[in-house]
């Protein structure tokens, strides 16, 4: 087959996305250049989907710079360099755009540069920057390359583009009057969070090119020759989810399939990829095994856990040996120098049928009364807020509780229904158990996102709202359980302390405690005193056990693939999805709708809206299907359940009791900030800490502070701590690594049961009064993690390791003895939500007090902080700043002569730089805030 022989711009670029030579070899060649020859695929209705949006982009750009008068659109034919210089001098703007910009770069200069670094040349095609930017500088013009996406980063695979049409353009506007600005970028779609959706000159993300130069031109005039100079078998090459959508895809499939690669296993990323070739280099030269006939990766990774020869040697190189374990889901009390280990993966891709990862589930309940199962359609080719779609199905064993199939377009749909079928599975009884589904992450996170987005925006009613957000948001219930009886209590006092009670505070107050405002004053204040007594004790006595149950278990959403990932490893090469779930667990039943033959009914909704039902209902119901036979295969040969939890009776409940707008979203954003700080804890120590440094313990020195233990680093990375850090934080677990666990409760990591909010607000070492708050966590909390600070990270004394340096603090007797190892994870610190939400909560208490006592609707203006937010330009300058600055330098010149003097008392009235400072902002500005230490402030 005749070769293609030559690149573009768009080639670098999908090479650097899916960082895949053998692409790039079978571009160059022409290798399976056209679809119908090499049976492969046309492109996906998603990848148009993401075209579409992309060119619906740039022509918004265009037509907004030609409506600016910024765009200089020239012939879409291949100019030269005479003929581009003339058409920008011909334009006198001083600053403007070229859009339809094509060009052949220069073979000749491009020839010099290969020849430099001693490589063959390549041929590149035709060059089409989307814009070219031109600004005139006295007498400079100076010129830079831009590209418009549609995405939200500036990435590699971009970078590599525009760095290319510049080192083109260099040559062709070769001219004393140009010159390379030195930066490129891309202009980034205002997306859906823009208020305008206009195009921002902001939006413009640059790279300096010359700092970028030895990067790019290494892969370019080193790398790529060498690339498409290595025959076929021998170019570097992995099959991955990366490939998902790649025009080469089928064939790669196959050839990973029939000689046995690595990527024969499913979701094994290229770095994965990179840790299994280096232990396979690794055994094969510690072994000097002759050469032979190599056997394939998978039969070779066999091989090599099989003996314990081979995983003697590597003993040596603990850290990678752990990863591929990782990797390879092998157990982790599976020893680290015995054979006869076995891998779930390598034994999935050998014997092509499902394999059992032998790990206990907490995610995912064995069994529910009801099972919620969401499917969520975003699409690609739309900016907008609203282009979602949901679909929420009701299936159990009992045909009296399924209900009908709920389908909706809106944040707010989704919401009200939400909340009505939450309710109504509550009011069942006897109460049933239940459990709410969605197949993959990214409906997940456009699930959570719309949720919180609704809560922030919407004026949907509250108890939708708060029953949406307890019941679908992980930790939510644990916020409502350890800040809210003492938030609302202490707020309330602190509101209360100093003031008289008149009725209206009364009742605002117990109306947020939700109990009854009726009675004489005397009778309310009784009512209010009780209840903050109350709220109290049940902050002191609330229940860790509960809590503890809650803590990183049983999810309020499950994400079905990445429990069935994490559990079974399928037969499947590369990567799968529902579809190919449903054909391996279900193999009689007929095949799941696509996500692009959804995507294509979604299109067509209001002109059909029933495929488009159809579809989704089926899919939801293969999914509770699939979740069925993921329960029958997640057992031990026994037929003991590795599913450990069972689902749970609906208890939504969030804390939403703040009146005003403003602080309601303010009170709604930081509840939401810690519990995504919590959720991305709680996963990683769900999936064992798998990013948690290595350290192995040396010494014991005495430090400024106290004792500091002293640790190798084994692997991972640990950051060196700031200088000025004055107190240790404790912001670090510490827990002695399991060499060979026994059971699977050794195989839990035991920083799942550390209760993060109860102790995320106390310093460390721990008082003898505030021990109490440790005494509450589990006892395996107790007895094996201690917290840690970390001190400093420096070289050994030759140089070969890094060192960690730590305090430690533990409630039980620290024992570290040389050459034991210890994972380091990180814990939440947070001494600022609850004061955060008590000022929030006592803001909005006194507005609504004083909006009910004056009868006024809006008095921002009687509370600086509600001004600050909603009229902040009426908190600017003051209009006789100037003259209170004056009058108050005069009276410091006065006082400094009285100090000169020898007037003591004069003296001690002279202000410090800071606090000098610091009046001066207060006499400028109507409103001024200002926080430790003195002088740092904004106004």
């Amino acid at each position: 087959m005749p070769g293609k022989k030559s690149l573009t711009a768009t080639d670098l670029a999908a090479h650097q996305h899916m960082r895949c030579d053998l692409y790039l070899h079978n571009v160059y060649h022409g290798r399976f250049a056209h679809s119908r020859e090499s049976g492969a695929r046309g492109p996906s209705d998603i990848f148009k989907a993401h075209l579409k949006r992309g060119m619906d982009w740039e022509t918004s750009l265009l037509s907004w710079l030609e409506r600016s008068n910024l765009l200089l659109r020239v012939p879409p034919s291949p100019l030269k360099s005479d003929c581009l210089r003339e058409n920008i001098l011909a334009d006198e703007r001083i600053h403007f755009f070229i859009a339809g910009l094509s060009f052949l770069p220069s073979q000749r200069h491009l020839d010099e540069r290969f020849s430099q670094e001693n490589s063959d040349s390549l041929a590149f095609g035709i060059a089409k920057p989307d814009l070219l930017e031109i600004q005139r500088i006295d007498e400079r013009i100076l010129w830079r390359v831009i590209d418009a996406k549609a995405t939200k980063h500036f990435s590699t695979s971009h970078q590599v583009q525009v760095y290319f049409y510049t080192l083109c353009l260099d040559d062709l506007l070769r001219h004393p009057s140009f010159e390379n600005a030195d930066t490129a970028g891309v202009w980034l779609s205002p997306g859906a969070n823009s208020e305008t959706g206009v195009p921002s000159m902001n939006d413009i993300k640059t790279i300096t090119v010359s700092l970028m130069a030895p990067v790019f031109n290494a892969l370019l005039f080193r790398e790529l020759p060498k690339i498409v100079g290595l025959p076929y078998e021998e170019v570097k090459w992995h099959y991955n989810p990366l490939c998902r959508g790649c025009r080469f895809e089928s064939k790669c499939r196959t050839r990973a399939l029939d000689e046995g690669k690595i990527g024969s296993m499913p979701n094994i990323s290229i770095e994965d990829a990179k840790v299994l070739e280096d232990l396979l280099q690794m055994s094969r030269v510690a072994s000097r095994r002759p050469l032979e006939k190599q056997l394939p990766d998978i039969e070779e990774l066999h091989k090599l856990f099989d003996s314990d020869t081979q995983l003697h040697y590597l003993a040596s190189s603990p850290a990678i040996l752990r990863r591929a374990k990782q990797i390879l889901a092998i157990p982790k009390k599976s020893s680290s120098v015995q054979g006869n280990v076995r891998s779930p993966a390598i034994e999935a891709s050998r014997s092509k049928e499902i394999q059992v990862v032998p790990r206990r589930n907490t995610r995912c309940p064995s069994r529910e009364d009801i099972a919620i199962v969401i499917s969520v359609i975003d699409d690609p080719s739309s900016p907008a807020k609203g282009a979602k779609y949901f679909s929420i199905t009701v299936h159990s064993e009992k045909a009296c509780i399924v209900r009908s199939p709920v389908f909706t377009s809106s944040s707010i749909g989704l919401i009200s229904k939400l909340g009505n079928l939450i309710r109504s599975i509550q009011s069942l009884r006897p109460q049933r158990t239940c459990q709410f589904y969605v197949w993959s992450s990214s409906e997940y996170h456009t699930l959570q996102n719309t949720i919180i987005e609704a809560a922030l925006t919407s004026n949907l009613p509250r108890e939708d709202i708060a029953a949406c957000i307890g019941t679908l948001s992980e930790g939510a219930s644990l916020l409502y359980t350890t800040f809210q009886p003492l938030l609302l209590s202490g707020a309330l006092l602190s509101f209360l302390t100093y003031r008289n009670q008149s009725r209206i505070e009364c009742e605002t107050c117990l109306d947020r405690m939700g109990l009854s405002t009726e009675g004489t004053i005397e009778s309310l204040q009784e009512r209010l005193r009780d209840g903050i007594r109350k709220l109290q004790e049940a902050g002191r006595s609330s229940d860790p056990e509960g809590r503890r149950a809650e803590l990183g278990q049983l999810s309020h959403v499950v994400v079905l693939k990445r429990e069935i990932k994490r559990q079974l490893a399928l037969p499947i090469p590369g990567h799968w999805d529902l579809q190919e779930c449903v054909h391996l667990f279900l193999p009689s039943a007929d095949p799941c709708p696509s996500n692009d033959e959804i995507l294509v009914a979604f299109k067509n909704v209001g002109t059909d809206d029933e495929y488009l039902h159809e579809l989704l209902n089926y899919r939801n119901r293969m999914i509770y299907h699939v979740l069925q036979a993921f329960r029958n295969y997640a057992t031990t040969i026994n037929g003991t359940p590795y599913l450990v939890n069972e689902a749970k009776v609906l208890s939504p409940q969030f804390m939403d009791i703040c009146k005003e707008e403003q602080m309601r979203k303010l009170f709604f954003m930081q509840q939401f900030e810690v519990l995504a700080k919590l959720t991305e804890l709680w996963q990683s120590r769900i999936d064992g800490c798998p990013d948690a440094p290595v350290l192995e313990y040396q010494e014991a020195n005495q430090g400024q502070h106290g004792t500091e233990l002293v640790f190798r680093l084994v692997s991972g990375i640990v950051d060196i701590p700031a200088l000025e850090k004055d107190y240790p934080l404790f912001d670090k677990l510490l827990v002695q690594t399991a060499q060979n666990p026994t059971s699977d409760d050794e195989d839990i990591p035991v920083e799942i049961l550390f209760d993060d909010l109860a102790v995320s607000g106390i310093v460390f070492p721990l008082s003898k009064y505030m021990k109490t708050k440790w005494t509450k966590q589990d006892q395996r909390v107790q007895k094996d993690i201690s917290v840690a600070d970390v001190r400093n990270v420096f070289p050994s004394r030759d140089s070969q390791h890094t060192m960690v340096a730590l305090r430690v603090w533990g409630a039980g007797q620290l024992e570290f003895r040389e050459g034991e190892t210890y994972r380091m994870s990180p814990r939440l610190v947070d001494f600022n939500t609850s004061k955060i939400l008590a000022t929030l909560l006592e803001i909005d208490v006194l507005w609504d007090c004083t909006r009910k006592a004056s009868q006024r609707g809006e008095l921002h203006s009687d509370i600086p902080f509600l001004q600050l937010i909603t009229q902040s330009d009426h908190l600017a300058e003051l209009p006789m700043a100037k003259r209170f600055l004056k009058t108050e330098n005069e009276i410091q010149e006065l006082f400094r002569d009285l100090r000169e003097l020898g007037n003591i008392s004069a003296g001690s009235l002279v202000l410090k730089p800071s606090q000098h400072k610091a009046a001066q902002r207060i006499l400028s500005n109507r409103l001024s805030t200002i926080w430790g230490p003195p002088g740092a402030l904004v106004t």
